[in-house]
């Protein structure tokens, strides 16, 4: 949406409460572009229902023109009990098209692992022609579905995919790694540690 420099919420509130616009529209300059992807815990390509689990893994995209407001962080539980909405991705910039490839970058750079997310369906959008071109109405997803919705995901959704078990993975092993050394009993471990010495020292070490 243009960028306007004007708080239509604050301008809202004080016009309830009786005051006057001191501007007129022709008053009104555009100051570039800004999207919003509401980034929530659902899966796309199950009817957008919601989605559970633990956040193991989280990187959030930075840079000019990008803003983040999330309220998550590793190790957060994500339940049915709430609104499922993650957090608002939002960028600016001087135009809509550069705006469009801003946000494109911010979604690719974005990673959640843990929880099924909206982000590779907000990829979609960005990357759609129609949406680019700026060809919208109010029935924009429902003409659009088997583009944004069909196929399941596209080769860079399933590297990210990919990438995301192995961390899960390795993550997995470093806990059972942890958890056999601490349930090792202590003698154990120091007699394994004076036989690696006696053997070093035998051996010249």
């Amino acid at each position: 949406m243009p960028v306007t420099g004007i708080d239509l919420v604050q301008w809202q509130i004080r016009i309830a409460a009786g005051e006057r616009l001191p501007f007129r529209q022709e008053d009104i300059a555009w100051r570039g572009h800004a999207i919003e992807c509401r980034i929530t815990a659902e899966d796309p390509w199950n009817g957008f229902l919601p989605s559970t689990g633990r956040i193991e893994h989280l990187e959030i995209p930075s840079g000019p023109g990008v803003r983040w407001d999330g309220g998550i962080a590793p190790g957060v539980d994500v339940g049915l009990f709430y609104d499922p909405m993650l957090a608002k991705l939002i960028v600016h910039a001087p135009t809509r098209e550069l705006a469009i490839e801003r946000m494109r970058r911010a979604l690719r750079e974005t990673r959640i692992v843990g929880v099924d997310t909206s982000l590779p369906f907000h990829l979609r959008v960005m990357e759609e022609p129609d949406f680019r071109a700026g060809r919208l109405s109010i029935r924009y997803l429902e003409t659009h579905e088997a583009q944004l919705l069909g196929d399941g995901f596209d080769d860079d959704a399933l590297r990210r995919l990919a990438l995301a078990a192995a961390l899960l993975e390795e993550e997995r092993r470093g806990r059972g790694v942890r958890r056999a050394a601490a349930e090792t009993p202590m003698a154990t471990r120091a007699g394994s540690a004076w036989r690696w010495r006696s053997w070093r020292w035998a051996d010249g070490g």
